[in-house]
């Protein structure tokens, strides 16, 4: 008994030290969050590339997955925007921090397409990339789930609620830089 309640303790303190270390202007209410992913989203669908980029890039770099692998094909088929496939190559490898096979599809032939010499810096950018826009900056967490009626599991990773109805959000400026 006395280790559990050292231990809850240990972790409340824990979380009470997360919590401090995020500001009010880093948290987004979560439905407010879903909604304008929702329209960032369905801009890509209906084929409005030049006003879905931006708005994709904006959840890229809070850390969702889907947007930084939509991001991430945007930039490699030249959507809204001229090919870039250093970003794209970027964003394809944050992406698959979630281990999506379909989504490793782009990042394997890029790999054995470009040469040599760009993929170490298509890596080192992708480093840069992870640091700012991966899991662990962006407050997230990973793991795996299997569905019902399949043998292999699905591995996702999702936001972590930072305070009650609210994500955390940051604005950062890497990209702004380049």
């Amino acid at each position: 008994m006395k280790k559990f309640i050292t231990t809850f303790c240990a972790i409340l303190l824990a979380c009470s030290f997360t919590s401090s270390a995020v500001t009010s202007d880093e948290l987004l209410k979560i439905e407010t969050y879903n909604i304008q992913l929702k329209s960032a989203i369905r801009l890509y669908q209906s084929s409005d590339f030049e006003k879905a980029l931006p708005e994709l890039e904006v959840f890229a770099k809070r850390g969702d997955k889907l947007s930084q692998y939509i991001v991430g094909t945007m930039y490699l088929n030249a959507q809204g925007t001229e090919q870039d496939l250093l970003k794209s190559y970027a964003w394809l490898t944050v992406a698959n921090e979630q281990r999506s096979q379909a989504w490793a599809k782009p990042l394997k032939m890029l790999d054995s397409k470009l040469p040599e010499q760009f993929l170490t810096e298509a890596n080192d950018e992708a480093q840069n990339y992870i640091e700012q826009y991966g899991v662990k900056a962006q407050h997230m967490k990973c793991r795996g789930k299997k569905s019902l009626g399949s043998k292999k599991g699905k591995y996702t990773c999702k936001k972590v609620e930072v305070k009650s109805g609210h994500y955390f959000v940051s604005n950062p400026t890497y990209l702004a830089l380049n």
